[in-house]
């Protein structure tokens, strides 16, 4: 009978004992919701596109003024040699995604670099794009521009009379950026070059552009969304190689404020502006006098700055 009785004292414990697994499946359930959480906040933060408006701008004239009102039915007066600043806010950014390698096209000999450039002393960049491929980069729909990656190049083309860009998806604050282009086909005032210091990717109405004209002009303007600034105005250089066929070398060291640009490694001009610290970078193209204008980059790298 005492067998029995501790018999059934055991059975009754372990009964008890296994009432306690329903809890730590419970806490299963919950560490599997907590981290579908956490996914889903990272897939919401992709950034989207921002419909462009289409407000007009005027330049500043000089570094310091402040910005000239100017009513919507008058016209602004340009001099011979400036750029009628119709400027679009834009169209598409881009985040990196996991997509197939494709091959790198066989590389090119080493060029001479001039005394002055910053490639010559920075060692290895830190990021390299030879643009054989679109990955990290907007290819979507947009009313102002198109995009295509063919023969190694990618080539943005204006869709209509206004500056258009597209962006990629690094964020950086202190750097130098460099981007090998050309232009097959274009004429005077035209122009194209970098966009950098991008605030924010998903409304990617701010930030630098740094370009040149056709007919061998350097230029640095600034947009806020609704007015262009003009901090370095667009100013003739002989570092500018001219000409359909010929590639240039744009070049920007960033730090902090001060801003100085390279054309083909050569130093041509330098600013301080604050305005825009960090942000993301790119490529616009802009112009009249060429229908669908479009500019050729083969390749674009930085070093970061500590």
């Amino acid at each position: 009978m005492k067998k029995l009785t501790l018999f059934s004292i055991l059975i009754f414990a372990l009964v008890l004992a296994g009432c306690n697994l329903p809890g730590s499946q419970q806490d299963d359930v919950e560490s599997d919701d907590s981290m579908a959480t956490e996914i889903a906040k990272i897939l919401t933060g992709t950034p989207v596109e921002i419909q462009p408006s289409a407000t007009p701008v005027v330049e500043e004239p000089t570094e310091a003024a402040e910005p000239t009102e100017v009513e919507e039915t008058e016209e602004p007066t340009l001099e011979p040699t400036d750029i009628p600043e119709e400027t679009k806010e834009p169209e598409l950014t881009a985040t990196p995604e996991d997509e197939e390698e494709t091959p790198t096209p066989t590389a090119e000999p080493t060029e001479t670099l001039a005394e002055t450039d910053p490639a010559r002393t920075l060692g290895e960049p830190d990021w390299i794009d030879t643009l054989a491929d679109s990955e990290g980069w907007a290819i979507g729909y947009s009313e102002y521009s198109s995009i295509e990656f063919e023969d190694g190049y990618l080539k943005l083309t204006a869709d209509l009379d206004v500056d258009a860009w597209r962006l990629t998806w690094p964020f950086l604050e202190d750097f130098y950026l460099e981007a090998k282009m050309q232009s097959p086909e274009c004429e005077g005032n035209d122009h194209f070059g970098i966009m950098f210091r991008v605030p924010a990717n998903a409304n990617a109405n701010r930030g630098y552009l740094y370009g040149i004209t056709c007919d061998g002009k350097y230029g640095l303007r600034r947009w806020d969304g609704q007015v262009m600034y003009s901090p370095i105005a667009w100013t003739e250089s002989d570092a500018i190689n001219q000409g359909e066929d010929e590639m240039n070398t744009m070049g920007i060291m960033a730090e902090g404020a001060q801003l100085t640009f390279y054309i083909n490694g050569e130093k041509v001009d330098e600013v301080s502006d604050n305005a825009y610290l960090a942000g993301s970078f790119g490529i616009f193209v802009g112009g009249t006098n060429v229908d669908d204008l479009t500019v050729w980059v083969d390749q674009i790298r930085y070093w970061t700055i500590e």
